[in-house]
């Protein structure tokens, strides 16, 4: 799958719609391939073992209610600047969890290990390099990264309803 040449300029222009439904593409794909962590807890617990296997680190912008969460995500934005781990935030953690969580697990230790959905834990959200190459879709978010990499503040990506 592909962003036609007009959605990717749209894209790459900052226009955050666009770049949320790609953002969805990428994030379903992954999921149908078994390379999503979720959670903080074992985001951490992969960031500390593979951090280079890691393509992105997707953080809710509006999930701050809880102090000690809060203090979670700083820590692991500044992982995640130190390692060169890209950093995309989306604009609600209930939009993440309804496009995740329309998948069931794959295996009963899925759960367990991180890599299928609870529903308190689209708070953070890894995605790993696929084994094989990355599709259209990931390499045009990748240039999103890159291009809007710079700007500050950093664009907060619109995910679809």
């Amino acid at each position: 799958m592909t962003l036609g040449d007009d959605n990717k300029e749209s894209m790459l222009s900052g226009n955050t719609s666009t770049t949320g439904a790609a953002l969805k593409d990428v994030l379903q794909e992954a999921q149908c391939q078994g390379r999503i962590t979720y959670g903080v807890y074992q985001a951490v617990k992969t960031l500390e073992m593979n951090p280079a296997g890691v393509m992105l680190c997707i953080l809710p912008e509006d999930n701050f209610q809880d102090v000690t969460l809060h203090i979670h995500f700083t820590l692991l934005e500044a992982f995640c600047w130190e390692n060169d781990i890209r950093l995309i935030k989306v604009d609600s953690a209930s939009k993440l969890t309804r496009l995740l969580g329309e998948q069931a697990p794959r295996h009963d230790n899925d759960i367990a290990a991180g890599r299928a959905l609870r529903t308190q834990d689209c708070n953070c959200v890894l995605l790993e390099y696929p084994e094989q190459n990355v599709s259209d879709a990931e390499s045009d978010m990748l240039e999103f990264y890159k291009s809007t990499c710079e700007l500050c503040p950093r664009p907060i990506v619109t995910l679809p309803e």
